[in-house]
This record gives structure tokens, C-alpha cells and sequence, in this order.
């Protein structure tokens, strides 16, 4: 870039990169204004759709929100009964307890429950190492000591000698 040489140069660059940011500074705003100015709107549809409706249609209305909520809560509760009674069952067949997040067991019916952890606990003993982990070979203090090379080559040598002395 190259530096302004006078006077009207200079201040054409300061007027161009104010108005840049002032236009900036301006949209941002108008975007801001606009997302408020639709979510105050659509409030007072909402408000205006009330007012315009009947004591009945309110009571509708409320009514249908309240049985939602309702129905949501169920769900909650029965979902955490059926954790609870799954935590309940696999402590009772000594299972880890990871195994309360198994898709079978969670979409299982009450009645197929034991079946299913049944043949979970199945497939969890099989994949568990059978019998004993580490070695059960005793060391006995009468085992025959090993024989090195250098107690053979000791042995080779009085060989050799007691030739040597036998023949003389």
C-alpha cells in the first residue's frame, strides 16, 4: 500500500474506512432489530390468537398442554422404574452393572425380563476366562539340580586324570 502524499489522499482513506465500519456496525444492528422485531411479533399473535379465542378454546388449550406435560412425566417415571428394576435384577444375578444400558434389556417386556437376563448372563460367563488365572505347579525342594557346562567339562577332566593316573 502506498502512503497518501496530501492532504485530501489522506483523509479520502479515514472517510472510506469509516464509512466501512459505521456500514458494518449499521447491518449488524438492522439484523438484531429484525430477529427481535419477529420474535415480538410472533408473541403477539400469540397473545392476539388468545385474546381472540373463547373461554372454552382456552381451556382446550390449556388442557391439551397440561396432558402433555403429564404424559411426559409418565414416561420419566416409568423409564426410571424400569432402570431401577433393572439394576435390582442384575445385582441379583451378579452382573456388572453396565449391562443396565443393554438394548435387550432395555427394550425387553416385563414378562421376557429374566429370559433376557438370563441369556445375557449366559454370554457375560462365557466370555469370562474359565478355571485359574495364574500357575498352580508347586516347586519341590527334591527336583534333580540342572546340570551346566561347566559341570560337565569338570567332569570330562577328572575323567582325563583318572586315566592319566591309571595308566601310570
Amino acid at each position: 500500500m502506498e502512503l497518501p502524499k496530501t492532504e485530501q489522499e489522506l483523509q479520502a482513506i479515514i472517510d472510506s474506512a469509516v464509512k466501512q465500519a459505521t456500514d458494518e456496525i449499521v447491518s449488524k444492528h438492522n439484523g438484531e432489530m429484525a430477529t427481535l422485531r419477529t420474535r415480538h411479533s410472533a408473541e403477539l399473535d400469540k397473545v392476539r390468537k388468545e385474546a381472540n379465542m373463547s373461554a372454552e378454546e382456552l381451556a382446550k388449550q390449556k388442557a391439551s398442554e397440561l396432558a402433555e406435560q403429564q404424559a411426559q412425566e409418565l414416561s420419566d417415571l416409568r423409564n426410571f422404574k424400569k432402570q431401577t428394576i433393572l439394576k435390582e435384577k442384575l445385582a441379583n444375578s451378579n452382573l456388572p452393572s453396565y449391562f443396565v444400558n443393554d438394548t435387550r434389556l432395555l427394550s425387553a417386556e416385563e414378562g421376557e425380563l429374566d429370559k433376557v437376563i438370563k441369556s445375557v448372563k449366559n454370554e457375560y460367563e462365557a466370555s469370562q476366562p474359565k478355571g485359574t488365572t495364574h500357575s498352580t505347579v508347586v516347586q519341590t525342594s527334591g527336583a534333580k539340580p540342572q546340570v551346566t557346562d561347566k559341570d560337565k567339562a569338570n567332569e570330562l577332566m577328572g575323567n582325563a586324570l583318572k586315566q592319566l593316573v591309571s595308566n601310570n
